[in-house]
This record gives C-alpha cells, sequence and structure tokens, in this order.
C-alpha cells in the first residue's frame, strides 16, 4: 500500500503543460507542423487525426524541427507519438536552448555541455508513447530523427512547466515601460530561480550560492515576501558548512551569510528564525573577527568578490569591504543575541576596516561594495561609476551600482539601468543573465530568438567569459534580479525603519519620471505606494496595513 512507502520531502511545486507558439524552423520532410503549436489532450488515442510527420526516406537531410515557447521556462519536455513505421522505435535527438543557436548545438559546440542538467540527448521514441524527457531551463527544443528510412507521426512536442505557485505580491509601474518590463523580467527570472531550494541558474549552477543568494533575497522580499524559500535557502547553507569551513570554500561567502541573516530577519521579524542560527552566527563572527588586524589588515587568504575581479588586485579591497559590511551586520545580530562581548568585538574589527584607506583599481563590483559599506567617499564610487556609462557593469552586482550611483543622482541610476538591462531585452531576453557586457552589443548581433547568419556575432554562443563561455553561459540566473528592488527602494522610496517592517519610511525620488506606483508585501500584508510630480514636488499616497506605521521623509 502506498501508506507503507518510506517518503522523502515531499515537492510542493505546481507542474502545468504549455505549448509551443513559433514554429522557428524545419528541416527535411516534415509536413504539417503547425500541429505542434494546437494544445490539445494530453492522452494519446488508439486512433489520432491531428499529428506531425518526420520522414527520413533516405534521400536529403533527415528530418528536425525547431520549436520557440516564447520565453524562457523551467521544466521538461513533453513528447508524446503516435505511430512509427520504418523501425520499431524511433530514434531521436532531443535539443534544449536558451537561444535558439543553442537548441542546434550539440555537446561541445561553442563550448555547450550538459552540465549540472542534460540538455542535449537520444530518446528512443516508442509508439503510442508519453515521455517527460529532461528538466532544465529553456525556450527552444530541436527534435530530430536519426533513424533511417523510418516516419514519426509525432502529436505533441510541448513542454511541462515546473514552477513554485506563488503570488507576485510586489509590483511597480511607471511612465516608463522599459522599466515596467525590467521589473517584470527581473520578477521571474527570480520566480525561476526558487526551485526545490533557492538556486542561481536553472539551467547551470543549479546550487545554492550564498554570495548570490543576497541580490536574490532583495527580489524575493521585494516581490514575493515571505515565502519560505529564503529560510529554506539560508538553512541549508549553514547545514551543509560545519565551521570552521568558509560557504562554498569562500570565506566572503560566510560574510554574505551573516549579511543576509541580519536583512531577512530585520524584513521578517522571525524571532524564531533568528534564534535557529545563534549558535552558528556567533561562532563565525568570531572566526571571522580573528582574522582582522588591529590596523585594519587581515589575514584572509582565498578573496573573491565576483568573476571580473578574480584574482586581480582590484577585488582585495572589494572583499576587504564587504568584510567590514558583514561586520557590522554581525554586530546588530550580536546585540540581538545578547552577546556584548561579540557585539563589541564586531564593532571594534569593523572601526579597524573602516579606518583604513580603500582603492577599487578601476573596479566597479569593488566600487560599489566600497560604496555599500561606507567605507569609501560615497560621491567618488559613484562618479566612477557612471564612468562610460554601463560598460564595467555585471549582472551579480548590479543592484549595489545602482544603489551607489543613486546616492548622488536616481535619474543616472535609472539610466544605467535603461542601458544595461534594456540592452539585454534588445537582444530578446525574457530573463535577465548570468552576465551582459555591453562590448557583446557594440556591433551587429543575432538575438537570442534568431537563427545563427555566417559572419554575425551569436550574442549567446560567441561571448562570455570565466566560467560562462559560449552557451555554457545562463540566461536565466537569479542573482541579476534585484533592480526590482532598486526600483522599489529608491523611485517608490521604500526603506524597512523597524524590525519586521512595522515601520516603513517613504522617501520616494521620481528621477526623470512623472509617476510611478507599486506594491510591496510585508509580514503584515501589502503596502501600496503611489507617486506623482506636481507642481509643487512630488505628491504621495499610501496604503498600509494593519501593523504597518508609515512615515514620509522629506
Amino acid at each position: 500500500m502506498i501508506n507503507q512507502l518510506k517518503f522523502g520531502e515531499a515537492d510542493t511545486r505546481v507542474r502545468r503543460p504549455v505549448w509551443p507558439v513559433r514554429v522557428v524552423k524545419t528541416w527535411g520532410k516534415v509536413e504539417n507542423v503547425e500541429n505542434l503549436l494546437k494544445p490539445g489532450s494530453l492522452q494519446i488515442a488508439y486512433t489520432e487525426y491531428e499529428y506531425t510527420t518526420l520522414k527520413n526516406d533516405g534521400e536529403g537531410e533527415e528530418a528536425a524541427v525547431l520549436l520557440d515557447f516564447g520565453q524562457e521556462i523551467h521544466g521538461a519536455a513533453r513528447l508524446l507519438a503516435y505511430l512509427i513505421f520504418g523501425e520499431r522505435y524511433a530514434d531521436v535527438q532531443l535539443t534544449f536552448g536558451e537561444s535558439a543557436a543553442e537548441a542546434l548545438s550539440t555537446v561541445g559546440v561553442k563550448n555547450a555541455t550538459n552540465d549540472h542538467t542534460p540538455r542535449d540527448m537520444r530518446v528512443l521514441v516508442p509508439a503510442y508513447s508519453d515521455q517527460e524527457i529532461g528538466e532544465t531551463g529553456f525556450r527552444f527544443v530541436y527534435l530530430r530523427l536519426l533513424s533511417p528510412n523510418t516516419t514519426l507521426l509525432l502529436k505533441t512536442l510541448g513542454a511541462t512547466v515546473i514552477y513554485r505557485d506563488l503570488p507576485y505580491l510586489g509590483s511597480f509601474s511607471c511612465n516608463d515601460e522599459q522599466l515596467n518590463r525590467i521589473y517584470d523580467v527581473c520578477a521571474y527570472t527570480c520566480h525561476l530561480s526558487m526551485q526545490k531550494k533557492l538556486w542561481d541558474g536553472i539551467k547551470r549552477d543549479r546550487l545554492v550560492w550564498v554570495g548570490d543568494m543576497h541580490p536574490e533575497m532583495l527580489t524575493i522580499r521585494t516581490v514575493f515576501g515571505c515565502c519560505g524559500a529564503m529560510e529554506e535557502a539560508i538553512r541549508f547553507a549553514r547545514e551543509s558548512t560545519p565551521l570552521p569551513r568558509y560557504m562554498s570554500d569562500m570565506p566572503a561567502y560566510s560574510m554574505w551569510w551573516l549579511i543576509l541573516v541580519h536583512d531577512w530577519y530585520v524584513y521578517s521579524g522571525d524571532e524564531a528564525f533568528l534564534a535557529e542560527h545563534k549558535p552558528y552566527a556567533l561562532a563565525l563572527m568570531r572566526q571571522l573577527a580573528a582574522q582582522i588586524v588591529d590596523d585594519g589588515s587581515d589575514a584572509i587568504e582565498s578573496k573573491f568578490l565576483d568573476w571580473s575581479t578574480n584574482n586581480l588586485p582590484c577585488r582585495i579591497d572589494g572583499v576587504r569591504a564587504l568584510l567590514a559590511w558583514s561586520m557590522g551586520a554581525a554586530a546588530v545580530l550580536a546585540d540581538l543575541y545578547g552577546d556584548g562581548e561579540a557585539a563589541a568585538l564586531c564593532r571594534q574589527k569593523q572601526a579597524a576596516l573602516k579606518a583604513c584607506t580603500y582603492d577599487h583599481r578601476g573596479a566597479k563590483p569593488s566600487a560599489a561594495i566600497m560604496s555599500m559599506a561606507g567605507v569609501a567617499d560615497s560621491k567618488a564610487m559613484a562618479d566612477f561609476l557612471r564612468e562610460d556609462g554601463a560598460k564595467g557593469f555585471s549582472t551579480f552586482m548590479s543592484y549595489y551600482m545602482l544603489k551607489a550611483v543613486a546616492k548622488e543622482s536616481v535619474t543616472d541610476a535609472l539610466g544605467l539601468l535603461r542601458t544595461y538591462y534594456g540592452a539585454m531585452l534588445d537582444v530578446g531576453a525574457t530573463t535577465f543573465f548570468e552576465d551582459f557586457n555591453m562590448d557583446w552589443v557594440s556591433k551587429p548581433v543575432i538575438r537570442i530568438d534568431e537563427l545563427p547568419r555566417e559572419g554575425v556575432s551569436d550574442v549567446h554562443g560567441d561571448n562570455g567569459a570565466y566560467c560562462y563561455e559560449g552557451f555554457r553561459h545562463s540566461l536565466c540566473h537569479g542573482w541579476s534580479s534585484a533592480p526590482a528592488a532598486f526600483l522599489a527602494e529608491e523611485v517608490l522610496g521604500v526603506h524597512i525603519a523597524d524590525v519586521g517592517c512595522r515601520v516603513i519610511e517613504l522617501a520616494p525620488c521620481l528621477g526623470d519620471l512623472e509617476w510611478a506606483k507599486g506594491t510591496f508585501p510585508t509580514p503584515h500584508g501589502v503596502l501600496s505606494v503611489r507617486c506623482e510630480r506636481t507642481a509643487d514636488g512630488v505628491a504621495v499616497e499610501w496604503d498600509a496595513p494593519d501593523g504597518v506605521t508609515v512615515t514620509l521623509k522629506n
């Protein structure tokens, strides 16, 4: 009986069927391909009347079809086969792609891989069969019939979308449709990354990366609120990293963990969450503090800030600034835990770090973290971050870069956001990428929804860097989603002024916008805000749930 089985943790994600919206191209002998775009019953009948025929008869190229689902999804291909002639089973190649070009690329072509989750495979297809194949992030599916002298009658080549069924509680809209689109795509990018745990990428990097989680946390609290995903991810990171080991073997990621615990508690006000991490957090803050010398230098050997600064001297001051930020968060946590000795130690170490001189050495990620940590002049950091526009920006660090610029000019920050994230939308993005470099679009490129063309750079397959060259590059990465939080915080002006969002301070700044409105989920309910430019300044209206006091900063 079913109740005698020893079940593991239940998978609470939802599974929903979807159909492709466009046939990108067919090869060889393919008939009635438009049938693949028609939603229908996902049950094979003994006799089917509408199907697509793929036929290999030894003449011409093998039958194949490339389908577009219209936007990035996470899930599996759904293949329903009716009849097969010539062979008992049809041998097919099935390839997923986040871009059309990737779907046409087998493993090894322009660094196409099956890393983390298979996306290129051979499948045996019987008649009267219904198969779910794979589980990955994709927008395109390519199917090629490999069996010679074989005809395959295909009823469905759709997909099963797998996701957490969560309401979008946060929202943002304004008179600039491009910014509205950026917010929505940020929210969707993060949502897809909230799978079994909080993954950074749904195709590649299906891991819990703690540093990457901070921008994801910002999006989650801005859009989804207290939905359980953050608590699960923070707990998993702690349980899988016994001290004195550092998370992901990177001291900086353990620094981020302390900041995460602080920031999530300030948002949620969850006392049980705070208490759960007390022994580990106190031990970790002491471990990190022991690495800081009284003159503000440190004995931390491994310093990783982000890929663009990896193994470069510019990373050193960036990581040291992050350490100062984490010591500030740790001191507050120690106070909350009632450990005055640990709080005093962390404040002493933070003061020593802040007394040092910092140099970003031409790296925008380092400058952004220095500004966030308060260890460098904010105007100087903002001026540097505005040099050459969005060149040198990264998706991981975009929130911190925008926040640093906004200290001097929200208008300039919005301009950089439009330039950088708008460029991804311009090349067909429906989710935001693991990384993006403005140099990639300094020349004509093939969009992700276009077929490769001779002599034209493919924005996906011909770019990327470090560990994400070519098609290994993920086009849906949760860490790229935090501009949603930036828009809520800087344009709508939503600032958490007391633990658990008991007090929200509104300090809206429209920049070059005429109006903006939106919602922000709190643990007490959803806060609504509307801001509109008037002859006298900016008029602000809000509707707060019970338990939330709103103050307006002039």
